[in-house]
C-alpha cells in the first residue's frame, strides 16, 4: 500500500511539474512568483515542527511527547527545502526588483550572491538541527538552545529577503515574529488534521491550547503592525497596505481573518473543542486554508492574480514530493543510522 501511495504522489508531482513548466513557458515571471508563494507556505511545516521540537527539548511537557511522532517526520523534510530553493534561484531576477536594478545602496545587502548565501546557510543550518534533534533523542537542551538562537537570527532575515523585498522599500520589524508564529501554527494544524488518532487523548487539550495561544498571537502582532504603520502615515510603508485593500485582495484579507483568526479563536475558547479530535481537525483545516490565503495576500499583489494558479501547481509539486519522502520511510532509515544503539 505504501508503494502505491508513493507512486501516486510521484505521479501527481510529475503532472503538476509538467503543467508548471508549460505555464513558465508562457509566463515565466508568474510561474516563478507561484513557486515562491508555494515555497513560503510549504516551508512553514518543517520549520514550524522543528521550532516546536526545540522548544519541547528545552521545556519538556507531555504535549511534546504526544506530538513528537508527528513533528519529527515533518521536521526531517527540512532538507527538501534546499532543493525547492535551488529551483527558485533561476527566477530570482524575475520576481525581485532589486535583482533587475542592483545599482543603489541597497545592493550592498540585496544582491544575488548574498541572497543565495543567506538562504542556503539558513536552510542547511536548520536541516542539520532537524536531523540532529529529531533523530538523536539524546541531544540535550544545549543543542536545542543553539538551534533556537540560530532560528531567531535567520527568521529575522529570510522573511524580509523572500517576501518583503518583492516590493521595496517596505519593511516591518515585526514581520519575522509574524512568520515564526504562522510556521508553528502550520505545524500544529497539520498535526491536528492528518494524525489526530496518533495523539494521546491527554495531549489534545495541549494541542488546542497551543493553537489558541498562537492564533491570538498572530492576530495581535499583525493588528499592531497595521495600526502602527497605517497611522504612522509614512508613504514608503503605507503603499504596501493600500495596494492590499483593493479588490480582490481586500476580500482575500477578510477571508484570511475569518478562517485563520476569528473562527479558530471562537471555537478554541471552548474546552470541549480543545479536547475533541474531530473539532481540532476542523480548526486545523480552517487554519491551514487561512494561512494559504495569508501567504497569497502577502505576495500575489506584487505580481498578478494569475500567480495563484501557478502557486497551486507549485504547491502540488512540493507537497507530493514531501509526502512521498515521508511515506517512503527515508526519515526512519536516517533514524536507524544516526540513533545510538540504545535507541535514545
Amino acid at each position: 500500500m505504501s508503494n502505491l501511495r508513493i507512486h501516486v504522489l510521484l505521479l501527481v508531482a510529475i503532472v503538476a511539474a509538467i503543467a508548471l513548466l508549460v505555464f513558465a513557458w508562457q509566463a515565466p515571471r508568474i510561474a516563478a512568483a507561484g513557486w515562491l508563494i508555494a515555497l513560503v507556505y510549504v516551508s512553514a511545516f518543517p520549520l514550524g515542527s522543528l521550532v516546536l521540537l526545540m522548544i519541547h527539548r528545552l521545556t519538556g511537557g507531555c504535549w511534546g511527547e504526544s506530538l513528537a511522532p508527528i513533528l519529527e517526520p515533518v521536521a526531517l523534510g527540512t532538507p527538501l527545502l534546499v532543493i525547492f530553493l535551488l529551483l527558485l534561484l533561476p527566477g530570482v531576477s524575475l520576481v525581485y526588483p532589486w535583482a533587475q536594478a542592483p545599482h543603489d545602496v541597497g545592493a550592498i545587502y540585496l544582491n544575488f550572491p548574498s541572497f543565495t548565501a543567506r538562504a542556503l546557510i539558513a536552510l542547511i543550518g536548520l536541516s542539520i538541527f532537524a536531523i540532529w534533534l529529531a533523530l538523536r533523542r539524546d541531544a540535550g537542551s544545549l543543542a536545542a538552545a543553539v538551534g533556537l538562537l540560530f532560528y531567531a537570527i535567520v527568521i529575522s532575515l529570510i522573511p524580509r529577503d523572500w517576501l518583503l523585498s518583492t516590493e521595496p522599500p517596505f519593511a516591518s520589524t515585526s514581520f519575522g515574529a509574524s512568520i515564526a508564529v504562522t510556521q508553528m501554527m502550520a505545524a500544529l494544524s497539520l498535526a491536528a488534521v492528518l494524525n489526530p488518532g496518533r495523539i494521546e487523548r491527554r495531549g489534545l487539550p495541549d494541542l488546542g491550547g497551543l493553537l489558541l495561544a498562537l492564533t491570538l498571537a498572530i492576530t495581535y502582532i499583525d493588528f499592531m503592525a497595521v495600526l502602527v504603520i497605517w497611522y504612522g502615515d509614512l508613504p514608503h510603508k503605507v503603499f504596501w497596505f493600500v495596494e492590499r485593500i483593493k479588490e480582490p485582495w481586500r476580500a482575500l484579507a477578510v477571508a484570511t481573518f475569518i478562517l485563520a483568526s476569528f473562527l479558530p479563536v471562537v471555537l478554541l475558547l471552548f474546552a470541549r473543542v480543545r479536547a475533541s479530535r474531530r473539532w481540532l481537525r476542523v480548526v486545523g483545516t480552517l487554519i491551514l486554508i487561512g494561512l494559504a490565503l495569508y501567504d497569497i495576500w502577502l505576495l500575489a499583489p506584487a505580481f498578478d492574480a494569475a500567480s495563484i494558479a501557478s502557486a497551486a501547481l507549485a504547491l502540488a509539486v512540493m507537497t507530493s514530493l514531501t509526502g512521498a519522502y515521508i511515506v517512503s520511510g527515508w526519515h526512519e532509515a536516517l533514524a536507524r543510522y544516526w540513533r545510538p544503539s540504545d535507541g535514545r
